[in-house]
């Protein structure tokens, strides 16, 4: 019984950490390059109520991974080797997590109260720059963390 809830909480994790990562190449191909275009008139994509919802997705996208993590190390634990793979994916999720937190969810906040109707200027260009520039970082520790939970779930189904 509690190999097979450890395997399913591993299939949704890997699930959860799959759909993170599709959803920040989404942002990255599709939504970035249309916000960041001309700042701040390019911003009303990114306006709550008016625009993408970013929130609607990533809120209950991380939670998922954060329930489906702590139950999966739980529920296999004492597996050496899945342990290991999944401490390497939580702590790539986490540098990830952290970063976005310091920086990137606190600028696309602040970037969301600007007006489209706003004057643009050189600093909101350089701030829009870094933060396009940075992201393309975040997404290989989505992969790492994704890679190790799916090596996990091999492993589990051995």
């Amino acid at each position: 019984m509690e190999t097979h809830l450890a395997l399913w909480s591993l299939i949704l994790l890997c699930f959860s950490m799959a759909t993170a990562f599709g959803g920040g190449l989404y942002e990255h191909i599709v939504l970035t390059p249309i916000w960041s275009a001309s700042p701040p008139a390019s911003f009303s994509i990114i306006q709550r109520g008016t625009g993408v919802p970013l929130q609607r997705f990533w809120i209950p996208v991380h939670a998922a991974i954060t329930i489906f993590i702590v139950s999966t190390l739980f529920l296999t634990w004492n597996d050496v080797i899945i342990r290991r793979l999944l401490l390497i994916g939580l702590a790539s999720y986490l540098v990830m997590r952290v970063w976005s937190g310091l920086f990137f969810i606190r600028e696309m906040l602040a970037f969301q109260k600007i007006s489209p109707d706003s004057a643009p200027s050189p600093e909101l260009s350089a701030r829009v720059a870094r933060w396009t520039y940075w992201t393309w970082f975040r997404e290989p520790l989505d992969a790492i963390s994704l890679q190790c939970f799916l090596l996990a779930l091999y492993w589990l189904g051995l």
